[in-house]
């Protein structure tokens, strides 16, 4: 048999070794994406794995709003009974992005959220968007939009699958009767290593209805398997013996040189951030100078032991806990270790990166399944709690003069790690929750989990293996082609300039069709598409402004805006570009404010220049 086809099983062999470092994930750490709509297909029957938590069937039927004795079948799973959902899959757009779902609704109760929910009753599979915990309040009926997918094929029904404790990719293709090769060819974005994949990822799985295997094909697998298992049991001794040689080498090499000592105890700091999935090489780049390794028990005894009391944050990526370390105010991200990718993102890009508009990242631990990382404590919140329902998040409404430096800081935050670090980077999540702001309002870039170094180069695009970003602020070319350039970024802060305007979120409720949602990109391109738009844009403005504003300086930010999303990137500017426009907006601003005497309706407060 050539290599090439024993390729696929040698390396599902790997998690074989490697299963006593199995982590447990939640389900809350889910990562997913849409299956992409065929052009011949618009609907189709799909299947939905739930993982049976202790529901009966007719509580299964009464969640996902189908006929229990007709669309559910029970599968076994260990010992334990799961279930099959047969559902209509169709096409539509969610939040910005196209893919097949199947819609069903659920009755919010008291304390629910909406992570909670989609892992409890829908194994996790429901699709997220920015702020749907706004519109999942008790006593509504929510609509909950799970993935599915749909095949020309007439013998394949696509399965939504939740990776479960224990699974390879093998197991599952031979659970639901799949072909292993186009299991993996359906999920390209996740298995590009086939053989790592982690609990809580949702995939996508192409069940043959008549089954596939035969006791032939069972006989031949399994002499492949077992000359596999030899295989891997000789490497493995291998290795064993190269790493009992290294240790003997490294202690004869310690005795020989006490300066090696140092440089042994501070590689074992950084390599307990370390298991199996976090590879050595990630902590090469770190400026250990200016970061420190904390201790799980210092991280600990800094938040009470993460008191819920002490939560001031959290995202797709970790929960945000108040801390004090010595006598310095903190904030520490908790992460869960299947997070090391956005983790390592995050260290690599802070440990390198140091301006005032950049929250600064002061060291990092690990212990207990989870990754730490220790931020400066900015005070104030996100600009997204100053911008939408201030008031009940116990903030006054934002002055313009306020927000027209807070522009300009978070621009000059972004064109910094754009332009002016030795690498250059994109942040890829810039949004109004993940713009801080300190005591004077003071703008601060954070959340750096899914950053990405493009190249200094005339091609500086860099092609994702999958989707990623929040809905609203993403580019037509990220969810179109997975392209990803400095523009990505200057497009999600044209989004943010317009919520600084308009004070709307940047998806919002469609007035003429209430089950749809529209983007700030849409009201924007209507303002300006307007025979007076001077006026559509008065009539878009934030009342929270109260009619005190400089029209021409909000007028020039709305046509900043309208730069920054335009369709096709090379229309957008450099943000060094609209770094000096809103410079210039910003002193105009103030003049302006100034003329008024201090009004305390509209005297801003903040720091003043840039």
């Amino acid at each position: 048999m050539a290599t090439h086809h024993l390729l696929p099983y040698l390396l599902l062999m790997f998690p074989l070794c490697s299963r006593v470092f199995t982590l447990h994930v939640s389900m809350k750490e889910s990562l997913m994406y849409p299956f992409s709509c065929s052009a011949q297909i618009k609907t189709c029957n799909a299947s939905l794995y739930h993982i049976n938590e202790g529901l009966t069937i007719e509580e299964i039927a009464a969640y996902y709003k189908v006929n229990a004795s007709s669309q559910i079948e029970p599968i076994m799973h260990d010992s334990r009974k799961d279930y099959l959902i047969t559902v209509p899959c169709s096409c539509s757009s969610m939040f910005g992005v196209t893919g097949y779902f199947y819609n069903t609704t659920y009755n919010v109760k008291l304390n629910d959220t909406f992570l909670d929910v989609s892992a409890k009753y829908y194994s996790g599979q429901a699709w997220r968007f920015e702020e749907e915990d706004q519109y999942f309040k008790p006593d509504k009926n929510f609509t909950m939009h799970l993935l599915c997918g749909c095949l020309e094929s007439d013998s394949e029904i696509v399965v939504t699958y939740t990776v479960q404790d224990h699974d390879t990719l093998l197991n599952i293709a031979a659970r639901l009767s799949a072909n292993f090769d186009n299991l993996v060819r359906l999920n390209g974005h996740l298995t590009q290593n086939p053989a790592f994949i982690l609990v809580g990822w949702v995939l996508f799985v192409p069940k043959e209805k008549n089954g596939i295997e035969t006791s032939t094909g069972m006989r031949e697998k399994w002499k492949i398997v077992t000359g596999i298992l030899l295989i891997v049991t000789l490497l493995s001794t291998g290795a064993l013996m190269v790493i009992l040689l290294r240790r003997k080498r490294l202690q004869q090499k310690k005795v020989e040189d006490p300066k090696v000592i140092s440089k042994i105890v501070t590689f074992k700091k950084s390599l307990s951030l370390q298991n199996p999935f976090l590879p050595k090489e990630n902590f090469e780049d770190f400026d250990s100078e200016k970061t420190v390794v904390f201790s799980l028990e210092a991280i600990e005894e800094a938040t009470g032991h993460f008191d819920e009391s002490k939560k001031v944050g959290e995202g797709g990526y970790g929960c945000v806990y108040f801390g004090i370390l010595g006598e310095k105010e903190v904030a520490i991200k908790k992460m869960i270790s299947n997070k090391s990718k956005e983790f390592f993102a995050e260290l690599k890009v802070l440990c390198k990166i140091h301006h005032i508009n950049v929250v600064e990242l002061l060291g990092y631990a690990s212990g207990d399944d989870h990754l730490y990382l220790v931020y400066e404590y900015v005070p104030n919140g996100s600009l997204s709690d100053h911008l939408h329902d201030p008031l009940l998040k116990g903030h006054q409404p934002l002055s313009w003069t306020a927000r027209a430096q807070i522009a300009l800081g978070a621009a000059n935050g972004i064109e910094y790690i754009h332009d002016h670090t030795k690498a250059r980077y994109v942040h890829r999540d810039i949004k109004t929750t993940n713009i801080l702001l300190d005591e004077g309002l003071r703008a601060k870039v954070a959340d750096f989990g899914l950053a990405k170094l493009v190249e200094r180069a005339n091609e500086d695009d860099f092609i994702a293996t999958r989707l990623v970003g929040t809905p609203g602020y993403l580019p037509p070319e990220s969810v179109k082609e997975l392209q990803v350039t400095p523009k990505t970024d200057v497009f999600a802060f044209g989004v943010v300039l317009a919520e600084l305007i308009t004070g709307q979120r940047a998806l919002i409720r469609d007035n003429r069709e209430p089950n749809k949602m529209k983007s700030l990109k849409t009201v924007v391109k209507r303002i300006f598409q307007d025979e007076d738009p001077e006026s559509a844009l008065d009539a878009e403005i934030d009342g929270n402004l109260r009619g005190s504003y400089p029209s021409e300086d909000v007028f020039k930010m709305a046509e900043v805006a309208e730069l920054c999303l335009r369709e096709e990137a090379v229309d957008r500017p450099e943000m060094r570009d609209i770094v000096v426009t809103l410079s210039q907006i910003v002193m105009s601003s103030i003049e302006w404010e100034a003329s008024l005497g201090g009004n305390s309706q509209v005297f801003s407060g903040v720091f003043t220049g840039r």
